[in-house]
């Protein structure tokens, strides 16, 4: 009688029991991906990797910690103990490199901590293609189609391969320089004051009861308009433009992707 009940109680129960082939498991995995533009890898090793490493260490609950550190571009994988929150964890993250602030090189771009999800994988790729310049079917792939498939229901996050934006190259001509008597950082300097879109004050109508806001629209949107902003103003009146000691082309950024 106890094996004939077992093997009831077995036949009504297989019918019935749940089986879910792929379980919703929550690992408590964090990564903070920092890049440094054009560093070495031993740089990156001390000036950005060793840094996170003994700041984030302090942090409860963490099991281990594995880095990796590239040319320009520096990878900690945290992972903490299974029973630890892994939002609270990533927040935990989040805190502890804010703190940093200064410590990190000038020229870093702002950690990205994200917490590793097992089952965010890629499940469906969208190549597009067209007889156009890349440039321009970049812009439209990022604009126009992302945009769209960010918005469907159940999507979470949409990411562009293969992609080249468009940007604006200077090419400094060392000869016009010496001629000129200006500097690659009196160039640089330029570029980033000139080329500006900033707040100009605010308006007041008449009857006083409105106000407009003002923008200085200094913005260069053409190679000829970032060829013609000023760099330097020598004591004989002339002045020096970026188009007189450089070739501005208005091209796209390096392939650094392929699809």
């Amino acid at each position: 009688m106890l094996i004939m009940s077992l093997v009831v109680l077995r036949l009504i129960s297989y019918e019935r029991i749940g089986v879910d082939l792929f379980p919703d498991v929550e690992f408590p995995y964090v990564s903070v991906t920092t890049a440094i533009p054009g560093a070495a890898p031993g740089t990156v090793v001390m000036e950005v990797t060793d840094i996170l490493k003994e700041e984030l260490y302090s942090i409860s609950g963490l099991r281990q910690m594995r880095s990796t550190s590239a040319e320009g571009v520096s990878i900690l994988s945290l992972e903490f103990e299974l029973e630890e929150d892994g939002d609270v964890k990533a927040q935990d993250v989040r805190d502890k490199v804010a703190r940093l602030g200064a410590d990190l090189p000038e020229v870093t771009d702002p950690p990205i901590i994200e917490k590793v999800v097992p089952d965010a994988t890629p499940i469906l790729s969208v190549m597009v293609a067209g007889d156009i310049p890349i440039r321009d079917l970049t812009t439209f792939a990022n604009e126009a189609i992302k945009e769209r498939l960010e918005r469907v229901a159940g999507v979470g996050s949409v990411k562009l391969l293969g992609g080249r934006e468009r940007e604006m190259r200077v090419w400094l001509d060392a000869s016009a320089m010496r001629a000129q008597g200006v500097t690659a950082d009196e160039v640089l300097t330029a570029l980033q004051r000139e080329n500006a879109e900033l707040p100009g004050g605010r308006l007041v109508a008449e009857e006083r009861t409105r106000h407009f806001g003002v923008r200085t629209l200094a913005e260069a949107g053409s190679a000829e308009e970032f060829a013609a902003l000023s760099v330097a103003y020598p004591p004989d009146g002339r002045t020096v433009r970026v188009g007189d000691v450089s070739r501005v082309v208005d091209s796209a950024e390096d392939k650094t992707s392929y699809a």
